[in-house]
């Protein structure tokens, strides 16, 4: 969850730039479109859906997916996804997914004795930080951490999206986002951004939704466990009780027929 939300406070300010550079495609335009909640399994959605203006002038929906870590059905849920918007919006669509760590089983493709689908797979720790530093632009230097040699300008990028002429609000979003998904990498990545720039970080929206989700998540883990306590306590008092109320009951039966002999 924590990685969608990245991706979402980056796009924010990088949709055509992570279109372009990273997926390749020739977009002149793009809107990212929030999609509608889903109401049940089988009406699952792609995590990103963006309406984008392509350099031939056709309007498409370009559905993105980011995954932490490769899944096996990844590319089958893709293809439900492209069915689905293909459906609904009745626009051409292109689907991407983009990987954050690297796996040899990830794969651009599926097939079965019915079906042949392709979609793009930007694998993100095969790009070179190096040109994304030399280049830019700075919205993109969130990535840098998962790019190949990314660690090295950790600092460097940190720095300069710190110093730059963006906004406050963009300035603490990619800082936010790069924090996260530095955490891909080594937990020491996003201890030490909050240590130097928690005074900005705390002014992006990112970074209020994770300290949201993880009061919740603790509040949901607290009430378990405090659910499992009460009964494994209940149990114990009935266990207590019961026995006390039956030596209770044998005493009296005892002494009513001592009475009686």
């Amino acid at each position: 969850m924590q990685y969608d939300i990245a991706a979402k406070v980056i796009l924010a300010h990088c949709k055509e730039a992570v279109l372009s550079i990273f997926c390749g495609l020739p977009v002149r335009s793009a809107t990212l479109i929030e999609t509608r909640p889903q109401e049940t399994v089988s009406l699952r959605r792609a995590d990103f859906v963006l309406r984008a203006t392509f350099e031939d002038l056709i309007e498409r929906l370009v559905l993105l997916e980011f995954l932490a870590s490769w899944k096996p059905k990844a590319p089958v849920r893709t293809l439900e996804y492209r069915c689905r918007h293909l459906l609904e919006e009745e626009l051409p669509v292109v689907s991407v997914i983009i990987l954050l760590t690297p796996s040899s089983k990830a794969t651009n493709c599926y097939r079965d004795e019915e079906v042949q689908y392709s979609f793009r797979l930007v694998k993100i720790y095969e790009l070179e930080a190096e040109k994304i530093v030399e280049r830019g632009p700075e919205c993109l230097y969130p990535f840098v951490p998962l790019m190949k040699g990314g660690v090295k300008f950790i600092d460097e990028v940190e720095q300069r999206i710190y110093r730059g002429s963006c906004s406050l609000e963009e300035k603490a979003d990619l800082l936010t986002g790069m924090a996260i998904l530095g955490g891909l990498v080594s937990e020491e990545i996003p201890r030490k951004m909050l240590e130097r720039r928690r005074d900005i970080m705390i002014e992006s929206a990112g970074y209020e939704l994770i300290k949201r989700e993880g009061y919740e998540e603790g509040l949901k883990v607290g009430m378990q466990q405090g659910i499992q306590h009460g009964i494994q306590q209940g149990i114990q008092q009935g266990i207590q009780q019961g026995i006390q109320q039956g030596m209770q009951k044998g005493l009296e039966q005892g002494m009513q027929k001592g009475l009686e002999q």
